[in-house]
């Protein structure tokens, strides 16, 4: 009996198998493996970058929109003018 919103059970085999992913309403609520690791959790190491490195990145990479590490324009012009 379904329990949680519909998300993804990614493989059905050890952490980094190849789908088959199945369609899961347990009740963890995020796209997860059959191990119960988040993907999101894979996905950046369960670190992030601060606005202050992003935007000193930023900077150093010609302002490419490659290098924004999901932050703003805005939000990384001033950071990188707080500097």
């Amino acid at each position: 009996m379904p329990t949680g919103p519909k998300h993804e059970l990614i493989g059905s085999g050890p952490r980094g198998s190849i789908p088959p992913n199945e369609d899961c309403r347990c009740t963890i609520g995020e796209d997860h493996f059959a191990d119960g690791e988040l993907l999101s959790d894979q996905e950046d190491g369960g670190e992030s970058l601060s606005v202050y490195d992003a935007a000193d990145i930023w900077r150093s990479n010609g302002m490419d929109e490659d290098y924004m590490f999901g932050y703003s324009e805005d939000e990384l012009r001033q950071a990188a003018d707080a500097d």
